[in-house]
């Protein structure tokens, strides 16, 4: 299950690089990873990029543009996962697919961005990734979510989240449905056709759901 826990307390943690068992007992070889990520934002305000279901409608890549209105107080940091690190330069990134962090690396994606993976990718090209914190055992999907609300954003918009969205993991609802739950304070709002919606999401009292032309006038963009 996922927990309520910020970056602002994270300090980092340690990760398990080799388990061994021998005559019953059990060894671990363990690596402590410092926290080498200070978020900090002016709006406390997120947009998470699910897919490009609704990219027809509104075309999410603007939003590297986004200035945010006077002294930026509106403005969006973005999250995403996936393959969508090709449309355009997120603030934060997450995947744990080997072939795509290799594609990553290929077009230097990383080296301007910020990409987080999983433990194993982390050690394995070190220097180029950051540790999902604690690591939840949910889908990318919901990563995304997870880490927006875990660097503190009060108001967090996703868009391409819906009953359209494309998934490898069947449980996917589910696993976004447990961030939602976990970060009670925390603001979350479903942009898109309400009726399009999973209904699980929408009974939470912190989640609410607008169109697209509610976001737009919203975020000032």
């Amino acid at each position: 299950m996922i927990t309520a826990n910020y970056r602002q307390d994270y300090h980092g943690e340690f990760v398990v690089l080799e388990t061994r068992w021998k005559d019953g007992i059990k060894t671990q070889k363990k690596e402590w990873i410092d926290n080498p990520i200070t978020n900090q934002h002016i709006s406390d305000r997120a947009a998470v990029i699910g897919s490009r279901a609704d990219k027809d409608r509104f075309d999410y890549t603007r939003l590297q543009r986004h200035r945010g209105g006077l002294l930026g107080k509106k403005k969006l940091q973005t999250y995403a996962s996936g393959q969508l690190w090709t449309d355009m330069p997120f603030d934060f990134f997450v995947t744990g697919d080997n072939a795509e962090i290799l594609k990553i690396m290929d077009n230097n994606y990383d080296d301007p961005n910020i990409v987080y993976s999983t433990a194993r990718l982390c050690i394995n090209y070190p220097g180029h990734f950051y540790l999902v914190p604690y690591a939840p055992q949910v889908d990318q999907l919901s990563l995304a979510v997870y880490l927006s609300a875990f660097d503190g954003h009060r108001e967090i918009f996703l868009l391409g989240y819906s009953n359209d969205t494309p998934a490898s993991n069947r449980h996917w609802v589910d696993h976004v449905d447990y961030v939602f739950r976990a970060f009670r304070s925390t603001a979350f709002y479903l942009v898109g056709t309400e009726s399009n919606m999973p209904v699980k999401w929408r009974h939470n009292k912190n989640v609410e759901c607008m169109n697209y032309r509610q976001f737009i006038s919203t975020c000032d963009i």
